[in-house]
């Protein structure tokens, strides 16, 4: 009889140190889905803010990539600050600016809404092209797009 209690007090207490193992390596497995998911969340809102139709380069009808008219720019800040609970279906918390790196040094704070409490921010530096139709002229530029979490 004390052989068998014994057996079986061995037998729960592998199981018990098997159960914790478990618990421990299904936390860690979760805590990296959670990781993973925000940052493709982060490069999900940095697309779509590089991609803003309102933005985008065309010339006869023709969109260019990576580059922004800043024109457009120009008009496009005043209007998304003024409709922010629009365009929060598709940047969701974030802080989206445009800075030009060369020739000049001009900056545009396009979109903001930042949560009341967050823990992590993550920033997102897409280079572009700034085309200024009145001259005629490119410019160097940086998108930041930075997540809330």
């Amino acid at each position: 009889m004390g052989e068998t209690i014994a057996i079986l007090f061995i037998f729960f207490l592998l199981l018990v140190f098997g159960m914790m193992f478990y618990i421990k390596v299904l936390g860690i497995s979760l805590a990296s889905q959670k990781e993973e998911s925000i940052q493709i969340r982060a490069v999900d809102i940095a697309e779509r803010a590089s991609f803003l139709s309102e933005l985008q380069c065309s010339e006869e009808n023709i969109i260019s990539e990576d580059c922004i008219d800043i024109l457009k720019l120009d008009a496009a800040n005043q209007i998304m600050q003024d409709n922010n609970e629009d365009y929060y279906d598709m940047l969701g918390f974030s802080d989206i600016t445009v800075k030009e790196i060369y020739p000049s040094s001009n900056s545009w704070g396009l979109y903001n809404r930042v949560p009341a409490s967050w823990k992590d921010k993550i920033p997102t530096h897409i280079p572009i092209l700034l085309y200024n139709a009145t001259e005629q002229k490119y410019a160097f530029g940086i998108l930041t797009v930075a997540v809330y979490t």
